[in-house]
């Protein structure tokens, strides 16, 4: 299958070759680490293959992205922006969003001048199901001009609408619809999203075809950066973390060197979703284990020698040696579970009755 490439040489080698085609991915990662340059860097390469390329904003305005992608040098005044971002004036008049499938606002990047004046618009709230309408409108009326759809898309970024509107029991089937929605488009869609539990797998992260992790940290007194691959259905790929950095003309992944640091402790736990995964997981077995020893000792089963290993375990858990400390964790674990299986526990006190009156 043909690959699509996401104009990063050293990411399509962690990629073996590129994207597959016609399906949909997450860019995740906090804040500053590159996602929406690694999002408009994918579309700006599209551009020069002449492909129909789309981006949708709900984060920042059309002016901004213009001008904050214009350092770059790159040329994006054919690039289709549509515009679902909430206005200046509607935010004054203390409504935070507004109703974006009641003004189509698809323009090429070359035309965006000026931010979207709330007189245009009615001020209602963005839904998904409007940012759904505006894409589909866009797609069909494309489609019935030109014959050609769009090869590329990017939303930037789903988290504004798990903020703003998806919010409540019914966010995970609004996601699972439009996850569903993108998908029957055929275009290779990046979304820009990140975790806003994380306790749980989101659900555009457990539908998305793939995921691509940005990483950022500090290292003494540098910000660091970093890429990885968390997901990436249908294909072999380079499960390593890979350096990265942002450079004048974009984003440059070093797919043949490994991360570094200057003080040797590597990444911050919780920078990665896969390290955060891994110590939510080690965290849940310690605590198990330790309620399984508060209820040996008040039974009086002897556990002094579990003891000594769970403080290993937590040891290893403290020094960032996961392995050992999961697998001494679920050792303890099953050993504690063994001997409360073993002896009975004790039996309810019995409260002795009151003694009977004599009569005088």
């Amino acid at each position: 299958m043909e690959r699509v490439k996401t104009g990063v040489d050293g990411l399509d080698a962690m990629l073996n070759g590129g994207l597959l085609p016609a399906r949909p991915y997450i860019v995740s990662g906090p804040t500053g680490s590159g996602k929406s340059i690694l999002a408009t860097q994918f579309l700006f390469d599209g551009l020069k293959r002449n492909e129909p390329c789309l981006l949708v904003t709900l984060d920042e305005p059309p002016i901004e992205v213009k001008s904050n992608m214009g350092v770059f040098g790159w040329n994006l005044d054919h690039l289709k922006i549509l515009d679902a971002t909430p206005d200046v004036r509607a935010h004054k008049r203390q409504r935070s969003v507004i109703d974006v499938g009641t003004a189509l606002d698809v323009r090429d990047m070359e035309d965006v001048s000026d931010i979207r004046q709330s007189s245009q618009i009615r001020a209602l709230e963005v839904t998904v199901h409007s940012v759904q309408k505006m894409i589909k409108q866009e797609f069909s009326g494309r489609l019935e001009k030109t014959k050609e759809r769009y090869k590329r898309i990017v939303i930037d970024s789903m988290t504004a609408l798990k903020m703003f509107s998806m919010q409540g029991e019914d966010s995970r089937i609004l996601i699972q619809s439009f996850m569903r929605f993108l998908s029957e488009l055929e275009s290779t869609t990046l979304i820009v999203s990140e975790h806003l539990d994380r306790s749980a797998i989101e659900t555009e992260f457990f539908l998305g075809r793939g995921e691509i992790r940005m990483l950022k940290w500090v290292d003494g007194s540098t910000v660091r950066r970093a890429i990885s691959i968390e997901k990436f259905r249908g294909s072999r790929f380079d499960d390593h973390v890979r350096p990265l950095a942002i450079t004048p003309a974009g984003i440059v992944v070093y797919a043949d060197q490994q991360v570094a640091t200057t003080n040797g402790g590597g990444m911050k736990p919780g920078e990665s979703l896969l390290e955060m995964r891994i110590i939510d997981d080690i965290s849940n077995v310690l605590e198990s284990a330790l309620h399984k020893v508060e209820e040996a000792q008040r039974r009086q089963i002897p556990v002094r020698d579990l003891e000594v290993s769970l403080s290993r375990a937590m040891l290893h858990f403290q020094r960032k040696n996961y392995q050992k400390a999961m697998k001494a964790a679920l050792a303890c674990n099953s050993q504690l579970e063994q001997r409360l299986g073993v002896v009975p526990p004790p039996p309810a006190a019995s409260v002795p009755p009151p003694p009977k009156e004599v009569a005088r």
